[in-house]
């Protein structure tokens, strides 16, 4: 079976526990491709084809094998940096020093998260930038700044 669109989130469907569930564990780097081969935690094998429009999978999202049988999409915990600037000139700071690593991240509520890279915790120690390293499931996929414009 290939799915071409996500149908839904588990967040949106309030009856969870009347479907059979399959899940499908994925790592952030998987979140971000539209064409993928996937094994299911049953053995079942399925593709995932998505569409130009579509939107990216993300953690809890769901796809309906048949009426009472659905597909899950997990995102295994991996090892990230959690930087947390202490103010809006640091935040600066640090966004333009990872930007010229032209590493991935995820930017919310104040923080910015990125795979874990030693050559990156030297960075920030040399810039005394409070971080963390933690082990952490990512909601949505870590992304490069998108710098296409039109003239």
């Amino acid at each position: 079976m290939i799915f071409n669109k996500i149908d839904t989130t588990i967040d949106e469907v309030n009856d969870i526990e009347t479907f059979h569930v399959e899940t499908v564990s994925l790592t952030h780097d998987e979140l971000n491709k539209k064409i993928l081969r996937v094994t299911s935690d049953h053995g079942n094998d399925y593709g995932i084809n998505l569409s130009e429009d579509s939107e990216k999978l993300s953690n809890g999202a769901i796809f309906f094998i048949d009426d009472h049988n659905v597909l899950l999409v997990t995102v295994r915990s991996e090892k990230m940096i959690i930087v947390s600037p202490s103010t809006i000139d640091e935040m600066g700071e640090v966004a333009h020093m990872l930007g010229n690593t032209h590493k991935p991240v995820v930017v919310e509520d104040g923080q910015i998260v990125l795979e874990f890279d030693p050559t990156v915790v030297e960075l920030l120690d040399a810039k005394s930038v409070d971080y963390r390293i933690d082990v952490i499931q990512l909601k949505k996929p870590l992304k490069h700044v998108d710098l296409s414009h039109v003239h």
